[in-house]
């Protein structure tokens, strides 16, 4: 079996440096004024004018606080930001704040999520969102939206027909069905599109539907065709869903026609995926009757019959499945591979993205194969070779269920922990009843909970995972994890550090290479490693060759200090009066 593997390194000298990363952000400059009625909470006694304040905070701010100005003698506050985060033709999220005694209280929308807003195409351009009220506390009103979604592109992949097929609209405002007998849309012959083809098509859906909300309510939906969600909208809300804000004063609204899944008609392309399963068989942890799945693309989320991946029984490697998917050129898809595990659908957690689903656009090409990747991007190496206790401890202080002002509650409240090794069990209190932490201060911090679990032997070194408050999905966004990286397996345990509710660090995968002043003719040597992860000495940076230290490497190695990090290994390396160069190496 020819199994794949990947080397890195990270070179050290007697005088070590730092590289920058450079990261490129999208250019955006848009307008926005904000404004909040806050006539409900100074009737009810929450807000007092003069002695509280309210900002409005956001993705704009980097989730700082903008004071907003009250209007004349009104109970309106409102404030002109200049948005330079958020790109012009997509969304800026926000939630007003009132500051009471130096504490903010951010209201609680809704929805459940955060506020959105357009923006502007154009840069530069100005946008005035419709007033909300502050916790979309106002007196409901109720107004006529108008849907429109193209199917053209659903029409043409064979998944969507005119007259038979059925596509509804699904949202907050309804309940979130996803059948079709409530808010269906209807077929719209004599709305016609020109595509960037020239070619006309009447392939429109439309319908008009009564919404009842507060005044300036960001309002979440979704297309749903033949019982099938679309996926993550282009531009979308905090909780990945297309939106609009409820008019303020009343009126009727018609939304712009959208693309289902925002994808416009397009010639098709013949798609090949591969992944190779390798490194699971290897490990047991799959078998080739569990099968493979290629999910996501074109919103398939199942493990199904066209889902399904085969393998070539004459290839040198017998382990890599693949199928051929039909999507459109230009199309932006999302995917993750897949397999039946013995508790469900099993998903890969990929390195490359810190667990979120692949991504790609389809290049302007009749057939296109994508390059075979390992399953979760693993080799041999980035998987326990047995398994380990690891221990996780959370500081729940000023600790905020995500997209409310509920404040954790000792006494009440109890805390999980979640994560890749358990395929994400159900947020529930019963799924996760075995991950349960328990209250256990640590010097200063009182409200430290933990606990210790141990992760199976085929599992991934880079452990991904979340927080819960009573077993809901409550730490931070979907998607935005913790990434901590199990360093040391020799004793069969390891300790992460402490972690912060709602502070989704991700750790390194190894670096922080150094030497410096360590005893009488030694010099000490510190890295952080992992397991798959060696150090390698040379006398000299040009030319020499390098000398591999096996017994450096995390599955050795259990000697050293705690980081932010994780465990930084040390020791003191003899010195002999000649150059002798540092690196690691992972494997």
């Amino acid at each position: 079996m020819n199994i794949k593997s990947k080397q890195r390194s990270f070179l050290a000298g007697l005088l070590l440096g730092a590289a920058g990363i450079i990261t490129a952000h999208a250019t955006a400059n848009s307008f926005v004024t904000f404004s909040v009625d806050l006539g409900t909470n100074i009737a009810n006694g929450t807000f007092t004018p003069g002695t509280e304040t309210v900002s409005v905070s956001g993705t704009f701010n980097g989730w700082g606080e903008y004071q907003l100005t009250q209007v004349g003698s009104s109970t309106v506050y409102s404030g002109t930001v200049n948005d330079l985060t958020d790109s012009n033709g997509l969304a800026v999220d926000y939630k007003f704040v009132i500051n009471t005694n130096g504490a903010n209280n951010y209201e609680t929308c809704a929805d459940g999520n955060n506020r959105a807003a357009n923006l502007p195409t154009t840069s530069g351009a100005s946008v005035t969102v419709p007033t909300a009220f502050y916790g979309d506390s106002g007196a409901p009103t109720t107004n006529e939206i108008t849907f429109q979604v193209d199917m053209s592109q659903q029409i043409n992949l064979g998944l969507f027909t005119n007259g038979s097929s059925t596509v509804v609209v699904s949202g907050w405002f309804n309940g979130w069905p996803g059948g079709a007998s409530t808010n269906v849309l209807t077929w719209t012959p004599t709305i016609l599109v020109t595509n960037q083809y020239g070619l006309v098509s009447s392939n429109v859906y439309v319908g008009t539907f009564a919404v009842a909300a507060s005044p300036g309510a960001t309002v979440p939906f979704k297309f749903v065709e033949n019982g099938n969600y679309e996926g993550t909208a282009l531009v979308h809300d905090s909780g990945n869903n297309r939106f609009f804000v409820n008019p303020n004063p009343a009126a009727a609204l018609t939304l712009a026609t959208v693309f289902y899944n925002d994808q416009p008609f397009a010639p098709l392309s013949q798609v090949t995926f591969s992944v190779d399963m390798s490194v699971q068989l290897y490990y047991g942890v799959w078998t080739p009757s569990d099968g493979v799945f290629c999910q996501g693309i074109n919103g398939n989320w199942n493990n199904n019959a066209s889902t399904m991946m085969t393998n070539n029984p004459s290839a040198s490697n017998t382990n890599i499945y693949y199928v051929t998917l039909t999507a459109g050129q230009g199309s932006g898809q999302s995917w993750k591979f897949t397999y039946n595990g013995g508790s469900g659908t099993v998903y890969e957690q990929p390195i490359s993205t810190s667990g979120n689903n692949r991504t790609l656009t389809i290049p302007s090409q009749a057939a296109y194969s994508v390059q075979t990747v390992l399953f979760s991007d693993q080799t041999l190496n980035d998987l326990l070779s047995t398994a380990v206790n690891v221990s996780f401890a959370v500081d729940m202080t000023s600790a905020v269920q995500y997209g409310t002002t509920t404040a954790f509650n000792p006494s009440s409240d109890v805390v999980f922990v979640n994560g890749s090794w358990l395929n994400w069990a159900s947020w529930t209190p019963i799924a996760l009843a075995s991950y349960q932490l328990t209250n256990n201060p640590v010097g200063p911090q009182p409200n430290v909970y933990s606990g210790t679990f141990s992760i199976p032997l085929g599992s991934a070194l880079s452990v991904i995972y979340k927080y819960s408050i009573d077993g809901q999905d409550n730490e931070a966004p979907s998607g935005s994890n913790h990434l901590r990286i199990i360093r040391s397996i020799p004793t069969g345990a390891y300790s992460f550090p402490t972690d912060t509710f709602g502070n989704q660090y991700n750790e390194p995968q190894f670096g922080e290479l150094s030497v410096g002043k360590g005893v009488p003719g030694t010099v000490l040597l510190s890295w952080l490693g992992a397991p798959n992860v060696t150090v390698q000495t040379s006398s000299s940076i040009n030319g020499a060759s390098w000398t591999t230290l096996p017994l450096t490497s995390g599955a050795y190695w259990s000697a050293g200090i705690s980081s932010t990090n994780g465990l930084i290994s040390q020791t003191n390396w003899p010195t002999a009066g000649a150059n002798t160069f540092f690196r690691l190496l992972e494997k």
